[in-house]
């Protein structure tokens, strides 16, 4: 009877701990039984964890992998891995990345046994891809090439547009080689680039230098702002027989938005062999900004000479008023009496650029040229080196289309992503039967819409229906390198990634409670333990800049993605020193 009554007491203590056990979460079941734990991003260590992306993979064309932010180290590594085992195991021979179409030729004839330093040829790229990660891939394809003669070869290609200088050149010499009757196409390709670069609107000057070599130039100035888009600031350049020395134009500390009058400072050293010293004032974007009491100390001390001073009143003449580059219509660089800041008057330079309407249409006629001669360029060369001419057009004719594409910026990125599947599909023609591997961000490799705008994975899905799986990567915490909010030079590699929110996509694979999986969320819209996949939840997302607040928006994964490869924790990606 005792021990009854004691069993029974115990069992009873123990009923409200039972009862206290949380129940199941359904979602992180679903991820457990579904997730193919990988035991490491770095590539070179087999294939045996990855086995279960057999099937994933099966007769796709095209494997599109993506990235939370342009910096993540094992984002990267775990892309390079990724593409041996779909080269090694799947026998995929092009790789295709986010970078500029042309300049990807000189990677391509590195990774196949060509001459070159593949640092200074990925630093051609920028800061996203001139990392130690990247570098380790584009060796392993270049060995890779190397090992297996008998097997296709591997191919490096790029698929973005966004700069037209050498695709132009390009194409202008090969007109002028082979088709010279064709020399009005081919002075047009030398001044279309020019043509698209107001960007920025500046009002110079020079400097002189006997006066200033070898010392620390201190320069201040009052600047007022009204710009809705971009910056505004002061720059200083000194030319030297080595190429550009000392310089800055305050762009990682730019003035944006509406300021009243307030004292900015800029300081550097210029170098002993200084040849030229040029400086202005300068804005990008959209909007208005007003200059005015420039003051410059050498040394120390104060810069005074009669023949030479930075103001802007009526007859002093010392201040080059003017453009050195295209203004572009809407932009405006003159002294005005509108509130200045001292004095009578102040500079004012105004931005409310219009696209050049002819941009386009030149672009296009020269593509149109271009394709309808393109059976005499075959005949004359080969079809190949004919079709790598016209296609180097049309990336000058997309540079053109995304370049008049009016604010806001989606409209620019429509042009960009709807170009790139372009890219990617004049690729695929060219290598019949071939299959590609994708390297872009998350946001250009998803097929779901976002911001009104197609992506790049969209269009193509589009394209080749049914013929692409496509992996979207996610992380909890760490750091990742971008650029500042501002300023185009400072890149860095402490930015913080901010903790999910509740209820985020990264909320739900975290709650799995493993450090790394492949998930394939294609079987999501039948089970209901997987809901939070078929509808809109937070999701990282992180451009070429730093963000310190707004780091996720809305997704449906399972409209965007086939797979999700989650990484627990990462850090950021590894900038190659020199």
């Amino acid at each position: 009877m005792t021990l009854r009554l004691g069993l029974h007491a115990a069992l009873f203590s123990l009923a409200p701990l039972v009862q206290a056990q949380a129940p199941a979460d359904p979602s992180a079941e679903w991820i457990r039984a579904h997730a193919i734990p990988f035991s490491t991003s770095e590539a070179g260590h087999g294939f045996d964890d990855l086995a279960g992306l057999e099937k994933v993979i099966g007769n796709a064309r095209i494997v599109a992998l993506g990235e939370p932010t342009h910096g993540t180290r094992e984002a990267f590594q775990m892309k390079h891995r990724l593409l041996e085992y779909l080269v090694e195991r799947h026998g995929f021979s092009i790789f295709s990345i986010e970078a500029n179409m042309p300049e990807a030729d000189a990677l391509d004839a590195y990774v196949n046994g060509g001459e070159g330093d593949p640092r200074q040829l990925i630093a051609e790229y920028g800061w996203t891809g001139d990392t130690e990660e990247f570098l380790a891939m584009v060796e392993w394809m270049r060995a890779w090439n190397a090992a297996h003669p008998e097997r296709p070869r591997l191919r490096y290609t790029g698929i973005d547009m966004q700069t037209p200088t050498v695709a132009a050149r390009i194409a202008a010499q090969f007109l002028r080689k082979h088709a010279p009757h064709m020399e009005k196409s081919a002075v047009l390709l030398d001044d279309l680039p020019a043509r698209g670069e107001v960007d920025f609107t500046s009002a110079t000057g020079s400097f002189p230098v006997k006066v200033a070599r070898g010392k620390e130039l201190v320069v201040s100035v009052w600047i007022r702002t009204e710009l809705p888009i971009g910056w505004a600031g002061l720059w200083w350049r000194c030319d030297t027989p080595r190429g550009t020395g000392a310089f800055d134009n305050m762009q990682s500390r730019g003035i944006t938005g509406t300021r009243e009058w307030r004292r900015y400072e800029t300081r550097l050293t210029i170098d002993d062999d200084v040849q030229n010293i040029s400086f202005g004032c300068v804005v990008q974007g959209e909007g208005t900004a007003w200059f005015d009491d420039i003051e410059l100390t050498l040394d120390g001390e104060p810069f005074v000479d009669p023949t030479f001073g930075f103001g802007f009143e009526e007859g002093t003449g010392s201040f080059i008023v003017a453009s050195r580059v295209p203004l572009g219509a809407g932009c405006t660089v003159r002294s005005v009496d509108k509130s200045p800041h001292g004095g009578e008057r102040c500079l004012e330079i105004r931005r409310k650029p219009e696209p050049d309407t002819g941009l386009v249409k030149d672009a296009e006629g020269v593509l149109a040229d271009m394709l309808a001669h393109r059976d005499e360029f075959a005949r004359k060369t080969s079809a190949r080196e004919a079709d790598w001419a016209i296609q180097n057009a049309r990336v000058v004719a997309q540079w053109a289309r995304m370049t008049c594409a009016q604010y806001p910026s989606r409209l620019k990125s429509g042009v960009r992503d709807e170009s790139m599947a372009e890219n990617v599909a004049w690729i695929l023609e060219q290598n019949p039967g071939s299959r590609a591997v994708l390297w872009a961000h998350n946001g250009h490799v998803s097929r779901a819409e976002f911001q009104g705008v197609i992506p790049m994975g969209g269009h193509l899905e589009r394209r080749f229906p049914d013929q692409m799986v496509v992996f979207g990567f996610g992380t909890g915490r760490g750091t990742y390198t971008a650029l500042a909010p501002r300023g185009i030079f400072d890149v860095r590699s402490d930015n913080p990634l901010r903790p999910p929110p509740e209820d985020s996509i990264e909320s739900y694979l975290a709650s799995a409670r493993l450090p790394r999986f492949l998930l394939d969320i294609r079987a999501a819209r039948d089970a209901p333990a997987a809901s939070w996949a078929t509808v809109p939840h937070p999701m990282r997302q992180i451009g070429a800049r730093a963000t310190l607040d707004q780091q996720f928006f809305p997704c449906v994964v399972r409209d965007a993605f086939d797979v999700l490869v989650w990484q627990a924790e990462t850090t950021a990606s590894v900038p190659i020193r020199r």
